[in-house]
Parts: structure tokens; C-alpha cells; sequence
């Protein structure tokens, strides 16, 4: 499939999983029927049950990830989604990002951080990309996390052209190219539908960063391995 396919399909499984979580299933059901979807996207399942989990009961969710360690990577973001879109102030009541990471494994904390960036990337988009504005909740320990999102939140607005993915990668300081890069180089790899061509022109068109979009190759190969993906 062409990244532009891919990428629809990993919308779609993510909102699938979310829903599951959502439907109040018994967490061994839910787990089962995580495990029907395509190994190719079942992470993304994952990756969604465990915004829906954190939405229906914050209270389990800690017990629906420590049944998933395969896909702790994505269970870790999609609790950033949570933690971006329902703040404690928001309406419906939400998750504090720092008491939130105060209860996550300290390697996994840059996993939420992500989430949160791709999740601003994607619907915070003027803000976030337009005008590269940093939230005031994102400390310097943390943005490292952040801007890695953000970089896997280009890819999927860009649908990987190379040109578009540049272009807005240059309006950022140069700061925080490195891990704008590295979540190019994770959603690259973890979306699929690239060509060795144009993998070949990423690294050349990365430049100095080119060690940075290939660390976040190795990444989601590594994290897909894991899953068994």
C-alpha cells in the first residue's frame, strides 16, 4: 500500500482499538480481540485501546497496560493522547501530566511525551507547527519527548513528501530538529509504504540530522519486533 493507504489504515485501527476499550469489555476479552487485528497494525489497536481504557477508568488502566508489555511503546502514547486532549480543567475532567508521569516508569515517560506532541501536532496544528509554539507544560527535561511527536505528526499531515516534510521541519529552530527528525524516522518506518529511494532521500535531505532520523529508524524497528508486528 502507499503511505497515503497506510496511513488511513492506522487512523482507522486506532479509533477501532479505542472503541473496544471503550464498549466496557472485560480486559481479557478486549485483549483477545486486540490481538484478532493485523499484526502489521495491531500495536496501533493497542496504541488506541489504551486511550479509550485511560478515558472509560484511569483507575485500570494501569492493569490493561501491564498486560500488554509487548505493545509498551504505543500503550505509553496513547495515554499521551489522553493526557493532551483531556486536561484537568477540560470539561470532562482529565489526566495532570505530572502526577500522571509520577506513575509511569521513568523509560517510558518520553513514550507520553510523545503522544502528547503528536496529538498537538495534529489537532493544536497553528499553534504547534504553523507557529512552532511550545505549551507552557513542557519542560526542557520533557520536550526531547514532545518534538518527537511533533515530528511523527508531520509525517502523517504531509503524507510523506519530502519536500512539505523539509520545508516544515526549517521553520522550527534548529534546537529541536533533532527530535523532529527522529519522529520523522519513527513514523517512516512504523507507517510503512516507503521505497528504499525514498528512505535514501530522507537521510540525504535530513543532513546533519541524518543520525537522528535513522535513531528513530531503529526505534520503531525495534518497538515493532517487540510486538511482533
Amino acid at each position: 500500500m502507499s503511505i497515503e493507504e497506510n496511513i488511513e489504515t492506522v487512523v482507522s485501527t486506532f479509533q477501532k482499538g479505542r472503541e473496544l476499550a471503550e464498549s466496557g469489555l472485560p480486559l481479557d476479552e478486549l485483549i483477545s480481540k486486540l490481538n484478532d487485528f493485523e499484526p502489521r497494525y495491531r500495536s496501533v489497536a493497542f496504541e488506541g485501546a489504551s486511550m479509550g481504557v485511560a478515558l472509560t477508568d484511569w483507575k485500570n488502566w494501569s492493569e490493561y497496560a501491564s498486560a500488554t508489555k509487548k505493545h509498551t511503546t504505543q500503550v505509553h502514547i496513547g495515554l499521551g493522547w489522553v493526557v493532551a486532549e483531556r486536561p484537568p480543567k477540560s470539561p470532562e475532567g482529565g489526566l495532570d501530566l505530572y502526577l500522571t508521569l509520577e506513575q509511569i516508569a521513568p523509560e517510558m515517560r518520553v513514550k507520553v511525551l510523545d503522544g502528547v506532541g503528536y496529538w498537538h501536532g495534529l489537532f493544536q496544528r497553528r499553534a504547534t507547527i504553523r507557529t512552532q509554539q511550545i505549551p507552557e507544560f513542557t519542560t526542557p527535561e520533557y520536550q526531547a519527548g514532545f518534538d518527537q511527536g511533533v515530528g511523527r505528526a508531520i509525517w502523517y499531515i504531509t503524507k510523506g513528501e519530502v519536500a512539505k516534510v523539509v520545508n516544515i521541519i526549517n521553520h522550527f529552530s534548529e534546537d529541536r530538529r533533532p527530535n523532529l527528525w527522529q519522529g520523522i524516522g519513527v513514523a517512516s518506518t512504523f507507517v510503512g509504504g516507503c521505497s528504499d529511494e525514498l528512505i535514501s532521500e530522507l537521510k540525504s535531505v535530513a543532513g546533519e540530522f541524518k543520525l537522528n532520523f535513522e535513531t528513530g529508524i531503529e526505534a520503531a524497528e525495534e518497538s515493532m519486533r517487540k510486538a511482533q508486528s
